[in-house]
């Protein structure tokens, strides 16, 4: 695999062990592993591997596990089915849009829970025994992660979003649901995984005739190819992170967003006074350096955050930077000095 140099966006091409999977899977696991035939057989052992492997690794059961073909219906899924038409529905300010925006249909009540500037969530205005709290273990832009077990306290009913810290962190205590994306351990997009651990409680909230927990259609090579990046996959030590840190607040009119908290070692935000951000990462990628800006949840990528917003950051001159766990010192050397020279030349 050719390494994409200058690469701090959220996107990564597939390690070479899951893309070798992969095209693997589409050999061996095309056969539907319901059916009766030998190709359904060796599909459906292929699938229970993958599923004991993948629960293993998150710490959940295999009984709890259903298998999204659609990440971004898995909020819904994970948020709705605990929510009754009396349930109090208690969201963060810096939650993902998706997940605010479930408070819009919700026929009964919805708290908005507001976040201090270092970027911790106040549960306070929960009241209401029958509350579902959507509680996000690690913030997708800033990497900031939330006291969990606290949190859990709070609500009746939670539902974990682990989406962006994955095997990172923990599930804390309590909870009734967590949903997970593939693409947080490196593993292939279009997969996700939602554990049902209140499955009294639980309940379908798309239509249906049967007694389903969720769609049921997925990718099999896709959750073939996720069991093999979970497998393979190394948490990222703080040395980078922290370099980057360093280099950053070094530069003039550069403002680490959360600086000091306990967040996930593989992202980072930072605001630049006075530079627009787009402009940053244009001017950074005509010279091959590849960063993010803006919502990293938002449609399109360069607008406004409402994460640094809800944390009292402007949101001008906001860059996001993903660090894959090969990235070296040397190239963290190479962006601080691009980033200094761009931030410059913006500035006459």
């Amino acid at each position: 695999m050719v390494r994409v140099t200058g690469n701090f966006t959220s996107e990564t091409p597939l390690p070479y062990v899951v893309r070798e999977s992969l095209l693997a899977a589409f050999d061996q696991g095309w056969a539907d592993p319901r059916k009766l035939s030998q190709s359904a057989s060796r599909a459906a052992i292929l699938k229970n591997q993958s599923l004991e492997n993948i629960a293993s690794r998150l710490a959940i059961s295999v009984d709890q596990i259903e298998v999204l073909g659609e990440p971004f219906i898995g909020h819904h899924l994970s948020i709705s089915g605990l929510l009754r038409a009396d349930s109090t529905f208690a969201y963060s300010e810096i939650d993902q849009g998706k997940i605010r925006a479930i408070s819009r249909t919700h026929v009964g009540p919805s708290i908005s829970l507001r976040s201090d500037h270092s970027g911790a969530i106040d549960h306070t205005p929960i009241t209401q025994k029958n509350t579902v709290l959507s509680l996000q273990l690690a913030n997708g832009e800033t990497g900031i992660t939330q006291d969990a077990d606290s949190l859990s306290t709070a609500a009746q009913f939670i539902a974990i979003d682990a989406t962006t810290s994955g095997s990172r962190v923990k599930l804390p205590a309590r909870w009734d649901t967590a949903l997970f994306d593939s693409r947080s351990w490196n593993g292939p997009s279009g997969l996700a995984i939602l554990a049902i651990k209140n499955q009294a409680q639980y309940l379908y909230p798309l239509p249906r005739i049967a007694p389903i927990k969720s769609p049921g259609s997925f990718s099999l090579p896709l959750l073939i190819a996720s069991s093999i990046a979970l497998e393979n996959f190394t948490v990222e030590t703080p040395e980078i992170r922290n370099l980057l840190i360093q280099k950053l607040s070094a530069l003039d009119g550069v403002a680490v967003v959360g600086q000091g908290q306990e967040a996930l070692n593989h992202l980072l935000s930072c605001v630049v006074e006075g530079v627009n951000g787009e402009n940053l990462v244009r001017t950074l990628a005509a010279q091959g350096i590849d960063i993010d800006s803006g919502s990293a949840c938002s449609a399109e990528d360069l607008q406004p955050s409402h994460v640094l917003a809800a944390m009292g950051y402007p949101t001008d001159g906001h860059l996001r930077f993903t660090l894959k766990s090969d990235v070296t010192a040397e190239e963290i050397e190479v962006l601080a000095s691009a980033l200094q020279s761009a931030i410059a030349d913006l500035r006459r």
